[in-house]
Order: C-alpha cells, then sequence, then structure tokens
C-alpha cells in the first residue's frame, strides 16, 4: 500500500468542542417560567437571538403537547457559539436561584 498518500487531517475531532453551537439547551424549570424570565436571565451572557420575523428572543419553551403546559426543559439561542460556551461555564447551576426556575440540568444543545 505504498500509493496511498499520507494525508493530514489535523487533531481529532473533539465532541465536547462543538464551536458551531450557538444553543444552550436548559432542563429542570419550572412549568411556571416565562419567555421574559428565561431572556432576562441568559442575557447575562450575551445577546439572545432574536427572530428576524417575529421580534421574539429565539427561546424554545417546549410544551406538553397534551396539556399545552412547559415541560420543564427549553432551548436557548445565542448570536454566537462562544457566546453560548460562555452561558455554560458562567451559568451553569445559577438558575437554581431563581425562583421560577429550578435547575437539573445544564448544557449545549445538540441543533
Amino acid at each position: 500500500m505504498d500509493d496511498v498518500p499520507d494525508l493530514d487531517l489535523g487533531p481529532p475531532l473533539d465532541l465536547d468542542d462543538d464551536l458551531d453551537n450557538s444553543s444552550v439547551y436548559v432542563q429542570g424549570l419550572t412549568d411556571n417560567v416565562t419567555l421574559e424570565e428565561l431572556t432576562d436571565f441568559f442575557k447575562q451572557c450575551g445577546i439572545v437571538k432574536m427572530n428576524k420575523r417575529t421580534g421574539q428572543p429565539m427561546i424554545t419553551i417546549y410544551l406538553d403537547k397534551d396539556t399545552g403546559k412547559p415541560k420543564g426543559d427549553a432551548t436557548v439561542c445565542y448570536d454566537d457559539p462562544p457566546t453560548a460556551k460562555a452561558a455554560i461555564d458562567w451559568l451553569d447551576g445559577e438558575l437554581s436561584s431563581k425562583p421560577a426556575c429550578r435547575y437539573e440540568g445544564f448544557n449545549r444543545g445538540l441543533q
């Protein structure tokens, strides 16, 4: 197999270092958390992305399809990936001190 070129593909990919991900997935929220509360909390780290069509923050609070009530998790989209990483590093665990938010998990979304 001397005919196979020696390719330099660079360092191996680190799946934990998702540089293109600007979303943060949050779970353990109470069923009465509001979009405004999440926006105010997460903008501590940087600019929460806004939907250009609606003018609303790009935060998705997931709802139970049967009851229509929040399921306790959400996705927050930031303007850039470094801000999302900063939110994970700086705000992890801080959510538990908020009255409408109970922390159970906090990490990067898979979107």
